[in-house]
């Protein structure tokens, strides 16, 4: 049975990052990656009360979730600044924000949009 962490499952995280049989520890971690990126998007697209997503809606924000959660992991396996490419590539220094093409992406589901 998957296990449903927001918007999407941690199976299928663990899919994307190639991890066949997770311990309990990683399946811990996976479950705070996935949780930090749900945390992050309901605050950007910051729904009102009585409004809920379509089901095109919520497979765009799995997508984000996933995609925002491989960063979240990336982070927690390599030193500050750095983003492991794998071996063929070697290591890159990441940017300052990385939310900004999620931020993007999530446009279309954004409810809200504060006044300045």
């Amino acid at each position: 049975m998957p296990t449903t962490v927001g918007y999407t499952t941690r199976e299928e995280l663990a899919r994307i990052l190639k991890i066949r049989q997770p311990s309990s520890e990683q399946n811990a971690a996976l479950d705070r990656c996935l949780t930090t990126a749900q945390v992050e998007i309901d605050a950007e697209i910051d729904l009102a009360d009585a409004v809920t997503l379509t089901a095109p809606q919520l497979e765009l924000a799995a997508e984000v979730q996933l995609e925002r959660s491989v960063e979240h992991w990336r982070q927690e396996e390599s030193p500050f600044g750095l983003v492991g490419l794998g071996a063929e590539m070697g290591q890159l220094f990441s940017t300052k924000d990385t939310w900004d093409r999620h931020a993007y992406k999530l446009a279309p589901l954004k409810n809200q949009w504060g006044l300045a």
